[in-house]
């Protein structure tokens, strides 16, 4: 069985990971928003794991709404990038 000291270092890890999503999601960069909300619910998989009380079932639902409601935005932000087209159009340039 987990520790609460466990539970607390964990959450505080996946609070650090949504913040930084939000800076990328803000900043456009919808691969390292990706990488980061991957890794966040990886590590709530292993927090809902270690849940023994109330207060911590109430953590990780609230820890789930956060991650669920910033994986839209970044799935929205991936819909709304153009298509990687400007690279043929730099490498004619370059030929110029």
């Amino acid at each position: 069985m987990a520790t609460v000291a466990e539970f607390i270092e964990l959450r505080k890890s996946i609070e650090t990971l949504a913040g930084q999503i939000i800076v990328f999601v803000e900043h456009k960069a919808v691969q390292d928003s990706r990488q980061h909300l991957d890794e966040a619910n990886r590590q709530l998989e292993t927090l809902k794991t270690m849940v023994s009380n109330d207060v911590q079932v109430v953590v990780a639902e609230r820890l789930t709404r956060q991650l669920t409601g910033l994986g839209t935005k970044v799935e929205t932000l991936a819909a709304k990038m153009p298509a990687r087209k400007t690279a043929a159009k730099k490498k004619q340039s370059k030929k110029d």
